[in-house]
């Protein structure tokens, strides 16, 4: 039995520690994050639905 991918875990988790890197001062990144996180989840999304 194949399992799915956690897609939106991972994107959760990428989010969190970029997030969590900018607030610490460890990069210095000025763009909209909610767009991008929401293109990245519907990507994922569609990735994981044809891969079956």
């Amino acid at each position: 039995m194949k399992t799915k991918f956690p897609t939106l875990a991972l994107i959760l988790l990428v989010a969190a520690l970029i997030w969590l890197f900018t607030d610490l001062g460890y990069l210095a990144i000025d763009i909209p994050w909610i767009p991008i996180i929401l293109i990245i989840i519907a990507l994922g999304m569609i990735i994981n639905r044809y891969s079956r």
